[in-house]
């Protein structure tokens, strides 16, 4: 009874994701672990796999994340936030944009990226509270020809360094857990676990 009680007093956020190549969903599991360690319930959603949005407007808190892909996100993202929109309003809410141009140290390559967020955000009408541009990763294990030699043209273009094992990651890991903890401070973070 008193875990249920102590439950019940908890922080809700969901954590909805829309991930192409998998990191996004690897930033979005992560997310929602360093907010349960905080003390809160994260309800971790994943929009690709038409996984059920079950309690996605009974929360406190809404943290999105999406992977651009030749300055688009994927549909499923823009209809999620149309349904949910009037709760995305109401309460605390970021959204993290991973891509491989986050981690370009080109200044213009940033300005790119906001500009292809805000675009996107006024096409739905939602203004999230903070947004964050997260790198992304590349497997080359996981890639067709043709998309190994794109994207392999982009991380020339961008001058970003490739592991030899064909896995590089370019997620800023302490980044994201700063971007968290802001979160949860926003959101209401009292739970005797905040900061563990």
């Amino acid at each position: 009874a008193v875990r249920r009680c102590w439950m019940e007093h908890m922080k809700r956020v969901v954590v909805a994701f829309v991930s192409r190549e998998g990191q996004t969903g690897r930033i979005a599991r992560h997310i929602a672990d360093r907010l349960e360690r905080r003390g809160m319930l994260a309800r971790l959603i994943d929009l690709g796999q038409g996984e059920t949005e079950a309690g996605a407007d009974d929360c406190e808190g809404a943290i999105v994340l999406a992977s651009v892909h030749r300055g688009r996100y994927e549909p499923s993202l823009s209809s999620f936030l149309m349904r949910h929109g009037p709760t995305l309003r109401r309460c605390p809410s970021a959204f993290v944009s991973v891509s491989l141009a986050a981690a370009a140290v080109d200044p213009k390559e940033r300005v790119a990226l906001d500009e292809i967020v805000q675009h996107f955000l006024h096409e739905v009408g939602w203004h999230p509270d903070a947004v964050l541009h997260a790198g992304g990763a590349i497997h080359e294990r996981d890639l067709g020809l043709i998309e190994r030699y794109a994207v392999h043209q982009i991380v020339e273009q961008k001058h970003l360094p490739l592991d030899s094992s064909g896995d590089t990651e370019f997620t800023d890991w302490q980044e994201v857990d700063d971007f968290v903890s802001a979160f949860a401070e926003r959101v209401g973070d009292t739970s005797p676990t905040a900061g563990r």
